[in-house]
């Protein structure tokens, strides 16, 4: 058991590790883990806008049926916007049913039910705790299927580490982001700024959640 464990992480530490490499080669935004939009902005009306009408020309797109739900996800989460919750939830779900194992849309769609367990849910101890848990399953679900996905890899830490202390997964970001810096050397310089303050961000308060105080303050310094 011991040894499956261990080689279980080998394995996700060595694709977290391709992923940063491939992403910094090859993604359509240079620097970030997640693509679609740029990194620390929340897209425009006028952005989501012209994602609704080209959903509605093609709602068979998974990708455009993907990005629009991403789109929502981030008025909520960077804005908000309580209205688009639903609109993300709606949409993201959309593109399940197009893609079934999507990773990308699992690890959003994940996020967005801790997001609102905790934003929107406080006053009900019972849904906001149904909430936690679909959307832990969902995340973990979207590792399952591509733990070398960018948006898995940025989306998942941060969202394991926005659950209760009760689910025990600070020590888990702490491997899966210390293992991922290790790796990549030098080059996680080249992330973008906000992508290494976020990843560092991340990592800093997972260190704090396992009493690693002295680790936690150099982390927070990097950033």
């Amino acid at each position: 058991m011991i040894r499956s464990s261990r080689v279980t992480v080998l394995t996700l530490l060595g694709g977290l590790i391709l992923a940063g490499f491939s992403i910094l080669a090859n993604g359509q935004i240079p620097g970030q883990l997640a693509q679609d939009f740029v990194a620390g902005s929340v897209p425009s009306p006028e952005d989501i806008a012209k994602l609704e009408k080209e959903v509605g020309a093609k709602p068979d797109d998974l990708h455009l049926t993907r990005k629009l739900g991403k789109g929502y996800f981030f008025q909520f989460f960077g804005e908000g916007d309580a209205d688009a919750a639903p609109k993300a939830e709606k949409t993201l779900e959309r593109a399940l049913a197009i893609k079934k194992d999507d990773a990308e849309a699992l690890v959003y769609l994940g996020a967005l039910h801790i997001i609102r367990a905790r934003r929107l849910e406080k006053n009900d101890a019972a849904k906001q705790k149904a909430s936690f848990d679909r959307g832990f399953e969902l995340v973990k679900q979207a590792e399952k299927v591509d733990a070398r996905n960018g948006a898995v890899i940025s989306i998942a830490s941060a969202s394991y580490l926005w659950l209760p202390d009760s689910y025990g997964m600070a020590p888990y970001v702490v491997g899966m982001l210390e293992g991922m810096r290790k790796g990549m050397g030098p080059m996680f310089l080249q992330f973008s700024h906000h992508g290494q303050q976020r990843l560092l961000l991340t990592l800093g308060q997972a260190l704090v959640k396992t009493g690693q105080l002295d680790k936690a303050r150099a982390v927070f310094d990097e950033g």
